[in-house]
């Protein structure tokens, strides 16, 4: 059924440059299969992207070669040759274009006798009849289609880890040196826009959110400036995929990552998102803790950096918007850089053209450090906890005056049975596209229950001075009186948000409600947390909260979250960490 929705929908519209009759026999062929037949539809859907590509490819060279024999046609005669007749003229610009290999007049009369039996000009005829006919023009027209591959690359592919040799070599049938394959995949990608360099780069993927990239190879693209641009490349499921694949790789603490002994830097911007002002601060008192000299700064420019380690918080702001514009290629080559940003998106592009320089890195969520791992960049663990009297020792507070001014809240009276909290569900999160379908699918749902619900739109980095933003301290008092902790994924990637889950869900005593997440090992859904998909929500919260069996497990979750924080740590104390 899923493929007649697609034929009559987006596959016209994608495919529409191919001949009608082309598109017609696709179709037939997807609607004489059984939906079972998965693997045929896609095969088909795997060739008809790739004429599609081709046919664009003809059409893009075309253009581009019009563009050449415009300039060429425009160009005046100079000098003595303004005054020639229209015939030596027209005969020295056929040469011209000859010479230049744009269009063989003589070439294309040889093929095509009766233009010369007419006497017409050929470049006259090729725009006037040759094109709507079918003719060929020949020479470059006839040559450059496809994107001739870019072999000085190939230490830039080799060097970035997203070709992978032994992946491509299983998967595409071929042998040889890492240089040899990656020379392969160049070459054949030209024609071949489904050839991909490795599990997590998809390169029509790329074009298709990139169409201004045109002649020059996907992936050489994205190394060369799509990253440093904060383009978008990684689908969603293909970077869960790569990171729960990534299993073997080390994963390192943060001391792996520094020398002994010295000082150590750590940087954030001081307008950027104020969560990431207190990651900023949270590195500065585990570091402190164990006896390293912590400078915490938001400007590095008065700073002697030859002798200190150096922890850049959020790159993609600190080293795109703030003072790290000013680093040299040396000092950013030595940067430790703290990963906050999901794979999908193009915050993290930005972030990984600096983690790719220095090739350390540490992360917040443990799948996303092995990933990079598997990249080529040490990459380290950083587990955020709740450390006694620390920036995320949120404990009991009373609400700040910015979350009261503009909002009515529950009396916070911290009741030791959680089935006594006031609030049955918190949502906390910014307000996108695929969040306000799902808040609007889970309404019905949620009007029967006391909900706290905070989902405001945000333009640039969340900072202490929006009047939308709630701080994390005043988010942790409502969790402490909420029994559940609505989480829905801003994107179509499970990645697993610990700051959210853990510290404003788990750590509060709050049980978050969750969609699937990807397994991080470490915190597991049915023991700590509850996992269901949007259109199972609805059920699962009325049998939570109105059942008593519902109860009773929100009750053991509760426990075992209590359990979970007291491991984690120990777990992770000092230089566990």
């Amino acid at each position: 059924m899923w493929c007649r929705h697609l034929v009559a929908g987006k596959m016209l519209g994608l495919f529409g440059i191919l001949p009608q009759s082309r598109q017609a026999s696709v179709i037939s062929n997807f609607r004489e299969n059984d939906a079972s037949d998965l693997a045929r539809q896609l095969s088909v859907l795997k060739e008809l992207y790739r004429e599609a590509n081709t046919e664009a490819l003809t059409q893009r060279a075309r253009a581009a070669w019009l563009h050449e024999l415009a300039k060429a046609l425009a160009r005046p005669p100079k000098g003595w040759r303004r005054w020639l007749p229209y015939e030596l003229w027209s005969r020295r610009v056929l040469r011209r274009l000859a010479a230049e290999n744009i269009f063989d007049g003589a070439d294309y009369m040889s093929r095509y006798p009766d233009v010369r039996l007419d006497g017409q000009n050929p470049v006259y005829h090729y725009l006037a009849h040759g094109i709507g006919e079918g003719r060929d023009a020949g020479g470059r027209l006839s040559t450059c289609a496809h994107i001739d591959p870019d072999l000085s690359a190939i230490p830039e592919i080799l060097a970035s880890r997203l070709f992978d040799a032994n992946w491509y070599a299983e998967r595409y049938g071929v042998t040889g040196s890492e240089r040899d394959l990656a020379e392969d995949f160049l070459r054949a990608s030209a024609a071949d826009a489904l050839r991909q360099p490795g599990p997590l780069f998809s390169g029509s993927f790329y074009s298709l959110e990139n169409p201004d990239i045109r002649e020059i190879n996907p992936l050489v693209h994205y190394l060369r400036y799509g990253m440093q641009q904060g383009r978008r490349a990684f689908q969603s499921a293909t970077a869960d995929a790569f990171m729960t694949d990534a299993s073997d790789q080390p994963i390192h603490t943060i001391y792996d990552l520094l020398e002994p002994g010295r000082p150590v830097v750590v940087l954030h911007w001081k307008d950027g998102n104020f969560f990431f002002t207190d990651i900023a601060k949270y590195i500065s008192e585990v570091l402190n803790s164990q006896g390293y000299r912590v400078i915490l700064r938001d400007d590095h420019r008065n700073i002697d950096l030859r002798s200190v380690e150096i922890i850049v918080v959020a790159p993609h702001e600190y080293c795109v918007h703030g003072p790290g514009v000013e680093f040299t290629p040396q000092v950013a080559g030595r940067i430790v850089y703290v990963n906050l940003e999901q794979w999908h998106t193009s915050w993290f592009s930005l972030a990984l053209d600096k983690m790719l320089k220095s090739r350390k890195a540490l992360d917040i969520n443990p799948l996303s450090a092995r990933g990079l791992s598997r990249l080529g960049i040490k990459a380290g663990f950083l587990p955020l906890l709740p450390a006694k009297g620390g920036v995320f020792d949120l404990g009991q507070a009373p609400p700040s005056r910015q979350l009261t001014q503009l909002r009515a809240i529950k009396p916070l009276t911290y009741p030791r049975d959680i089935l006594k909290r006031p609030y049955d569900i918190l949502f906390v999160g910014y307000l996108n596209e695929r969040r306000a379908r799902a808040l609007a699918d889970l309404g019905h749902a949620l009007s029967g229950f006391d909900c706290f619900l905070h989902a405001p739109r945000f333009n640039g980095p969340v900072t202490t001075e929006n009047p939308n933003m709630i701080g994390g301290r005043d988010v942790a008092q409502i969790a402490q009186h909420a029994k559940l902790l609505l989480n829905i994924h801003q994107g179509e990637s499970h990645y697993f948000e610990w700051h959210r889950l853990v510290i404003s869900g788990i750590a509060q005593g709050c049980i978050p409600l969750t969609e699937p997440c990807a397994d991080i090992g470490i915190v597991k859904p049915g023991e700590h947390y509850i996992e269901a998909a949007i259109e199972e929500m609805p059920a699962r919260i009325e049998w939570l909260l109105s059942t008593s069996e519902g109860q009773m497990e929100i009750k053991r979750l509760h426990k075992n979250g209590q359990v979970l924080m007291a491991r984690l740590q120990k777990q992770f104390a000092g230089r566990a960490l």
